[in-house]
C-alpha cells in the first residue's frame, strides 16, 4: 500500500482527536510528528510558531457556549516541556493551510517549562500576551472569547521525547448549562424486506450510535426492536447473502418510536450502491479514520458472496466548468484504488475486482450548496459486474 493510503494519525492535523468533554487525559502521548511534518522551518525567534513539530498530538473541539475560554495542560512529569498552538478551525482545508502557513495560530505558547508551576501551560485570564515565544517566558497566554459552537484545533507538542502523559482541563466563564436528561427511552423498530417482492427477509444488522462508543450487532431476524435514549444519530448497516449491502443514516428524533424500513435488493449485474461514510481528506486519497466501518461492510459483503465481482467507482467534487479535467480523473482513480487496495490486503481475489475514476462527471449535486452536498459528491460507489 502506498504512503498516501495509510490511516490518519493523531500526530497529524487530519487525524485530530475530537474532544467531547472538559477534561482530556492522554496517558500515551505521540512520539514523533505522525505521518506529516506540518510545522517546520520556522526561526527559533518566531513569536507564533514552533520551530518545528517534535512529538505531537492534535485535538479538535467546539466551544459549548459563548464564553471566555481558558485551559490548563498539566504534564504528569514536570520534566516534560510541553508547548501548544491553537487555531480557529472553521477554515476549508485547514490542515493544508496550516502546513502552508496560510493560516496562523490565534494563541500559542512555546516558552520553557516552569517547574515552579509543575510545568503547566495554557490560557489564562491574567496572562497579558497572546503569543509567548521560545525561551524563558510566561507559561500562559491570554484567554480567548469564543462563540457557541466555534471550532478549534489544538496542537500539543513535546520538545523532547515524552516521559509521561498529560491532562487538559478546559474552563469556561460562563460555563455551559448542564445537559438536559431525557426521561423517556425511545423505541427503534427496524423491518427488513426484499426490495423486489416486499416479503420479509432475515438479515444481519449493525447499529452505530445507539450505545455510546459501541456498535450493537444482531442477526437472524427480519424484525428488530431496541430501546435507546432520545435524539440518537444512527448509522444502520445491513447484510444478507444474495443481496446488496445496505447502509443508511437515521437523523436524531424526539419521537416516542423511530421506525426504519430497509429494502434489500437482490444481487444482479449492474446493481449499484454508494459506499456510505467513505470520507477522504480534502483533495487527497487518504481515507478518514471514521470510514473504517464502511470499508469493512464492503469486505464482509464480498466474503459472504464469494462469486460476486464488482467495479469500484471513485468520484470527486469539482466545479462543473472544469468537468473531468485530468486532475479530477486522477484523484477519483486514486480514491477508488484506495478501496481496491484495502480489499486486496484483506485477501479478496483480485480477479473479482476492478476500479475506475469517474472524476466529477457524475456528481449527485452539480452545484453543491453546502458541505453535506459537497461530501455526497466526494464518494465511492460499488457496481456489480458479475455474479
Amino acid at each position: 500500500m502506498h504512503a498516501q493510503n495509510r490511516p490518519s494519525d493523531p500526530g497529524d492535523c487530519i487525524g485530530a482527536i475530537f474532544i467531547k468533554d472538559s477534561v482530556v487525559v492522554c496517558d500515551r502521548p505521540g512520539r514523533g510528528f505522525g505521518n506529516i511534518l506540518e510545522i517546520k522551518e520556522n526561526p527559533a525567534t518566531d513569536l507564533m510558531w514552533l520551530e518545528r513539530e517534535h512529538h505531537s498530538t492534535w485535538y479538535i473541539f467546539r466551544a459549548p457556549v459563548k464564553t471566555v475560554l481558558t485551559f490548563d495542560i498539566i504534564p504528569k512529569d514536570p520534566e516534560d516541556d510541553i508547548d501548544f498552538l491553537l487555531f480557529e478551525g472553521a477554515v476549508p482545508d485547514i490542515c493544508g493551510k496550516i502546513m502552508k502557513k496560510e493560516v496562523a495560530p490565534v494563541r500559542s505558547n512555546i516558552s520553557r517549562n516552569d517547574k515552579s508551576l509543575n510545568s503547566m501551560c495554557g490560557l489564562s485570564k491574567d496572562a497579558p500576551e497572546v503569543f509567548v515565544r521560545s525561551g524563558v517566558g510566561s507559561s500562559y497566554s491570554s484567554a480567548i472569547e469564543v462563540e457557541d459552537g466555534e471550532l478549534f484545533y489544538l496542537l500539543v507538542d513535546y520538545q523532547d521525547r515524552p516521559r509521561d502523559g498529560f491532562t487538559i482541563r478546559f474552563h469556561y466563564d460562563p460555563p455551559p448549562p448542564p445537559p438536559v436528561k431525557e426521561e423517556l427511552p425511545q423505541k427503534l423498530v427496524i423491518d427488513i424486506t426484499d426490495g423486489s417482492t416486499g416479503s420479509p427477509v432475515d438479515a444481519a444488522l449493525s447499529v452505530e450510535g445507539m450505545r455510546f462508543d459501541s456498535i450493537v450487532e444482531a442477526k437472524g431476524r427480519s424484525h428488530y426492536e431496541f430501546m435507546m435514549d432520545n435524539y440518537r444519530k444512527l448509522r444502520i448497516n445491513c447484510l444478507r447473502k444474495g443481496y446488496m449491502f445496505h447502509s443508511e443514516q437515521v437523523k436524531p428524533s424526539g419521537d416516542e418510536e423511530v421506525r426504519v424500513l430497509i429494502k434489500l435488493m437482490p444481487i444482479k449485474p449492474g446493481a449499484q450502491v454508494v459506499l456510505e461514510d467513505i470520507r477522504f481528506v480534502g483533495n487527497d486519497s487518504r481515507v478518514m479514520r471514521n470510514s473504517e466501518a464502511a470499508l469493512y461492510l464492503l469486505l464482509h459483503f464480498l466474503q459472504q458472496n464469494p462469486t460476486t465481482k464488482v467495479e469500484i467507482q471513485g468520484h470527486v467534487n469539482g466545479p462543473t466548468y472544469k468537468k473531468n479535467i485530468t486532475e479530477f480523473v486522477e484523484l477519483s482513480t486514486e480514491r477508488a484504488q484506495t478501496v481496491y487496495n484495502f480489499l486486496l490486503i484483506n485477501d479478496v481475489d483480485p480477479s473479482r475486482l476492478s476500479y475506475v475514476g469517474l472524476g466529477n462527471s457524475h456528481m449527485l449535486f452539480p452545484e453543491p450548496k453546502n458541505r453535506t452536498e459537497s461530501e455526497a459528491n466526494r464518494r465511492v460507489e460499488v457496481r456489480v459486474t458479475g455474479t
